[in-house]
This record gives C-alpha cells, sequence and structure tokens, in this order.
C-alpha cells in the first residue's frame, strides 16, 4: 500500500487517506474486570489484550440486547475493527458470537442479516449445557 505524506493538520479529502491514517492508527489494549448491571441483567465484562468479553448467565439477555441494538452492528463493527479490538458475547463462560477486528463473519449470520457478526456454531449448545461455577 502506497502511504500518502500528509501533515497531521491537512484535513483528510480522500477515501485512501482516510485508510492510510486508520492504518497508522494504534491498537488499544484492554484490561478489565468488572460487573455491572443493565436492566436488571448482570454483565460480567473482562478484557485482556486486543479482546472485551461481555458474559451473562442465560440466552434471554443476548436476545433482548439484539433487539435492542442490532441494527448498529456495523457501527460497531467498524469502531471495534478500526482500533483493533474485538467484543466476545459469551453466555454461561462460552462464546456464543464475536465482533470487530478478529471476528470472521459467518454465512450463517450473513443468511440471518446479522451482519458482521461472528456466531459460534457450536456456543449455544454448549452454553445450554455448562453450569456456571462459582
Amino acid at each position: 500500500m502506497t502511504t500518502i505524506q500528509r501533515s497531521a493538520d491537512d484535513p483528510i479529502e480522500t477515501v485512501a487517506e482516510l485508510l492510510d491514517v486508520i492504518e497508522r492508527r494504534p491498537s488499544l489494549a484492554v484490561e478489565a474486570d468488572l460487573t455491572v448491571t443493565v436492566d436488571d441483567t448482570t454483565v460480567s465484562v473482562t478484557g485482556y489484550d486486543d479482546v472485551v468479553a461481555a458474559d451473562v448467565d442465560s440466552f434471554g439477555p443476548v436476545v433482548a440486547l439484539w433487539r435492542r441494538y442490532g441494527d448498529r452492528t456495523m457501527d460497531g463493527a467498524a469502531a471495534l475493527a478500526s482500533v483493533g479490538l474485538t467484543a466476545e458475547l459469551r453466555v454461561r463462560g462460552v462464546p456464543v458470537a464475536r465482533l470487530g477486528s478478529e471476528a470472521d463473519p459467518s454465512p450463517l449470520a450473513r443468511h440471518l442479516g446479522l451482519g458482521p457478526v461472528e456466531l459460534v456454531p457450536e456456543g449455544p449448545l454448549l452454553a445450554a449445557i455448562t453450569r456456571r461455577r462459582g
């Protein structure tokens, strides 16, 4: 890829310049270990390096989350990818979906109209039979 020489104060005028700026942007590293409550649902959030994982105890909150914010997956995926982050949704500690930098959108997700989401095919079954330790 050809690097375009420009000053930091120069406005971005082309898509090529925008891509060049994004490519040179440093990736983020996240460290997090917290529990939050959203709409009466407890969500455990952990972050390590370039992955932020949100973990819930059942599929109900996942469905509610999708209904509420599903139309924003393209924006979320682009924002995460632009800074080198991946968000992983887990149910009972088992990954069921990924979004962002390391997500590989699955054919099933495309077929279902879920946008740039990677579904983990075995995730729902494993989550359904997994008991949370603690």
